[in-house]
């Protein structure tokens, strides 16, 4: 087997807000998407991972693949403080014990290289038992539900494959698990996120967690399937022109309720505001989406991928666990993606994005959605811009110098 560390040796193309472009140097990410599960027991109308299978059958990452994968993760974080395995692209919970095994074994291996294992799982929130719960507290594992606001919004398209309803214990085991970490010190994160899709209305989410006390929360419009033919386009951007009406009036809401107090602390709604908000009290761009460069996503085959939006096209793939990142392919990428982001050069609102998806159509290759997409990142920027200002009119000095203080903090 060849060295994965050495493998990942490659010359970073210029790009934009690339560290790892300055210089030559390792491939080290911070952040490992891993399609540890690819199957599901939800059948969500909109899945954007079609079921979690991504075009292919059923399958769960086997000890044959994981166990070099522990190898790979720990030679490619040499000199790191934290790693952070983020499970995602089907439900966790159908092999709760085997990814356990993993997270031990993992864990077990980083002893004494200075190198800390965090972990968190994206979940519908259905399958997971008490004794599981209790089980990521006790190994510090953050769950993000997945729970799109109210019960017959969510239920409208997230239903077990019998069509029966699946809000009611979602929302149950996110309350337990919540309950749970605000027992501890110390705790693992819960954190919920929405889709809003169909007829919903953000406004309506929003309303629903302010009144459970869910004072930040993920809330998306949906995206178009890869997989499943929920919605055309010409749905998604009627769609999309509702989702930033809703957006538009809960950020001017927002700042009046503010009335320039700290944001970290005191915010209330949709965290994606609230991040642009941050960027530009720091005067500081948003950095590129860290495909091929801060994350690197592993499915449950082992092949190795960019991130996990290039998981199910085997094209795409930068390497497997037992050769490691192959440079040749991971050099491609790289300019690939140097070279589509040269789109953003003449954009105003390029310091207030994250670059876009490049893996928008990773079926054709890197490609930025730049009809669609881009629309509607600048039509965010643009209410995160008007709010930010009126937030601003209500600051005092010291008060914005503590929050800096805190801000910088926390990076």
């Amino acid at each position: 087997m060849s060295n994965p560390q050495s493998a990942a040796v490659v010359s970073s193309p210029d790009g934009r807000n690339e560290e790892a472009a300055l210089s030559p140097k390792l491939y080290q990410p911070t952040t490992w998407n891993l399609a540890f599960v690819q199957d599901c027991n939800l059948r969500c109308r909109y899945c954007v991972t079609g079921y979690g299978r991504v075009g292919h059958s059923s399958k769960f990452m086997q000890p044959e693949v994981w166990r070099p994968l522990c190898d790979l993760i720990l030679s490619m974080s040499a000199g790191l403080k934290t790693v952070s395995m983020d499970f995602g692209t089907g439900e966790t919970f159908l092999h709760f014990d085997e990814t356990m095994q993993f997270m031990d074994y993992l864990r077990d291996r980083s002893d004494g290289t200075g190198v800390k294992i965090e972990a968190q799982i994206t979940t519908n929130g259905t399958l997971a038992t008490v004794e599981q719960l209790k089980t990521c507290l006790e190994k510090k594992i953050s769950l993000s539900f997945s729970i799109d606001g109210p019960a017959a919004t969510h239920n409208s398209f997230r239903r077990f494959s019998d069509g029966k309803p699946t809000h009611r214990i979602a929302l149950k085991n996110f309350r337990r698990y919540r309950a749970m970490v605000s027992s501890v010190e110390d705790a693992p994160e819960c954190t919920v996120s929405s889709v809003v899709a169909g007829d919903a209305r953000l406004r309506d989410v929003a309303r629903y967690w302010r009144k459970r006390g869910v004072k930040q929360y993920k809330a998306i419009p949906t995206e178009k399937s890869r997989h499943l033919g929920c919605f055309q386009q010409q749905e998604l951007q009627v769609l999309r022109s509702r989702y930033l009406e809703d957006l538009e009036e809960i950020a001017t809401a927002e700042v009046s309720r503010l009335q320039g107090g700290e944001l970290l602390k005191n915010f209330e709604g949709p965290v994606g505001i609230l991040s642009a908000w941050i960027h530009l009290k720091r005067a500081a761009p948003c950095r590129s989406c860290g495909a091929g460069y801060s994350v690197i996503c592993v499915d449950a085959e082992g092949k190795l991928f960019p991130c996990q939006g290039f998981v199910g096209f085997a094209e795409r793939s930068i390497g497997d666990v037992r050769a490691g990142v192959l440079p040749a392919k991971l050099a491609e990428f790289r300019a690939a993606k140097s070279q589509v982001e040269t789109q953003c050069n003449g954009c105003w609102e390029r310091f207030l994005c994250d670059g876009g998806c490049c893996a928008s159509d990773p079926k054709n290759g890197i490609v930025f959605d730049t009809k669609y997409g881009c629309e509607f990142a600048k039509s965010h920027a643009e209410i995160a811009l008007n709010s930010y200002q009126i937030w601003r009119g209500h600051v005092k000095d010291e008060g914005e110098d503590k929050e800096a203080k805190a801000i910088g903090s926390r990076d």
